[in-house]
């Protein structure tokens, strides 16, 4: 995966989103998942950013 410099996570009662740009800005990742499987969905986020 490119650099990212900017990781936003929206948590809502029924789904959440992930939003990962780099630094100028361009979206590198968008994805919505139920909120239930939060746990199970953390690697898709590369692990040295956790």
């Amino acid at each position: 995966m490119q650099n990212i410099s900017l990781i936003g996570i929206d948590l809502g009662k029924h789904s959440f989103h992930i939003h990962c740009q780099d630094k100028h800005g361009n979206a590198l990742l968008r994805k919505s998942f139920p909120a239930r499987s939060l746990p199970s969905s953390s690697p898709i986020v590369p692990p040295p950013l956790w």
